[in-house]
């Protein structure tokens, strides 16, 4: 992977796919790195420059010690799309990726041609929350060993089904995921939490795909519903039954609704 110097920060980013293809740039969420989208990325280069980046203090990438915010994220993205040498991109975001990918539309708008936004929302503040025993198994399985952590993180970012019956596949991506410290995932925390965009969500004027599971306990669905109303022409798509990670557990969904969404543009 390339670098790209952010100054008080570098980013490790690269592309797959053909050139002349149109560009699709993905944008992680909380926590993990590039290689959290799984298979995803080789199988979106088909039809598309596909352009990945590990956020600021995940994967490859290094971050500051200063805390940041969700614009910040979004110049991250930003800088990596004119570093591919990039013109307006799809761009596909999920968790806090989306958010990511929101604000990136909203304070670099030539940058993007359409969005795909998974399980997020536009503000913490005013969304619909997690319940309680969801974090708790959030900051719990940071906690505990790997085993107790797979078995606790996951329970809080799948499907029941996936969990009860496929743990060992479950431990393996998020141990391939590559989690960040706990300094980043802070941070993180931090800017999520500070930020909001509901009250500038009818300025979006590209084409916008919401994703998500409806059995989604971290991000609630209600979030995504809200998203699709609050955005012009928005178009929801719920999968039946998937989690906050969807994209693990629905591969060829995800696959089939993102790029199908993109090319029909």
């Amino acid at each position: 992977m390339p670098f790209l110097d952010r100054g008080t920060h570098r980013l490790s980013w690269e592309t797959l796919g053909r050139a002349d293809a149109p560009t699709l740039l993905l944008v992680m969420g909380m926590s993990f790195s590039a290689r959290a989208w799984g298979p995803l990325p080789q199988r979106l280069a088909s039809a598309f420059r596909v352009v990945v980046f590990d956020n600021r203090g995940a994967g490859e990438s290094t971050a500051p010690l200063r805390p940041f915010g969700i614009r910040d994220l979004a110049d991250d993205a930003a800088a990596v799309l004119e570093a591919a040498g990039a013109g307006p991109a799809c761009v596909f975001g999920i968790s806090m990726g989306g958010m990511v990918a929101l604000e990136l539309a909203l304070r670099h708008p030539e940058r993007v041609r359409a969005l795909a936004l998974g399980a997020t929302f536009a503000g913490w503040r005013t969304s619909r929350k997690a319940t309680a025993a969801v974090m708790a198994q959030l900051v719990a399985g940071g906690a505990l060993s790997r085993l107790g952590a797979h078995r606790l993180i996951g329970r809080a970012l799948v499907s029941p089904a996936l969990w009860k019956d496929d743990l060992e596949r479950l431990g393996a991506w998020i141990e391939n995921a590559g989690r960040v410290s706990p300094r980043v995932l802070s941070q993180q925390v931090a800017a999520v939490t500070a930020w909001d965009a509901w009250e500038n969500l009818g300025e979006i004027r590209v084409p916008t795909l919401v994703l998500t599971g409806d059995a989604d306990r971290l991000v609630p669905v209600e979030n995504s519903r809200r998203l699709a109303e609050a955005i012009p022409g928005a178009r929801l798509v719920l999968l039946p039954g998937a989690g906050h990670c969807f994209p693990l557990e629905r591969f060829e969904e995800t696959e089939r609704e993102v790029a199908g969404f993109f090319r029909s543009l």
